[in-house]
């Protein structure tokens, strides 16, 4: 089941009752108004829903190892911007919001069911890519990152080929 703020993200449902952060809320709330004012209804639906789905899993892969660094920090920021074109402005409020989702999320499934539905396996693996870049910018890869994104891939229905190669591909960038 979805979190409340992740049907109020994909809906554009921000009010000082539903999240606690008004200031922030209503500045998202108007980012996106304004971002995506004349986007088609449908559209603007699915590319919120993939855009907070891989960021969420972007942070999770980046507190598996409970200890976020700058550099993984950078590299989400880095992979959203160009992913998405996104501005840095919306790089970063897109991150605070999937920070959130994030920390009321009972499972993955729920996001990787999402991009399961929307996305074509090429796209799946390149967000699987990502999620390794994510994991090697500190110059270290965690036992608990690779459990995640190993479990993230099985969820992402990616072959344990294309899981190694993700991985690989994303580690040779990374040297």
């Amino acid at each position: 089941m979805l979190s409340r703020y992740f049907h109020d993200y994909i809906d554009g449902r921000y009010t000082s009752n539903n999240i606690g952060n008004r200031t922030m809320l209503n500045s998202i709330k108007e980012f996106f108004e304004d971002m995506l004012a004349c986007t088609p209804e449908p559209e603007l639906r699915t590319e919120r829903t993939i855009e907070l789905a891989t960021a969420v899993l972007m942070i999770e892969i980046s507190f598996a190892d409970n200890a976020i660094d700058n550099s993984e920090r950078n590299m989400i920021q880095q992979l959203l911007a160009a992913e998405f074109d996104m501005t840095e402005a919306e790089v970063t409020e897109l991150i605070k919001l999937a920070e959130q989702e994030e920390n009321h999320a009972v499972s993955l499934h729920e996001f990787t069911r999402l991009l399961t539905d929307t996305l074509s396996i090429n796209q799946r693996i390149n967000v699987l890519k990502n999620l390794w870049r994510v994991a090697f910018a500190d110059n270290r890869l965690d036992k608990y990152e690779e459990y995640t994104i190993r479990k993230v891939s099985d969820l992402l229905y990616v072959s344990h080929t294309d899981f190694i190669k993700a991985k690989h591909s994303a580690q040779s960038e990374n040297n």
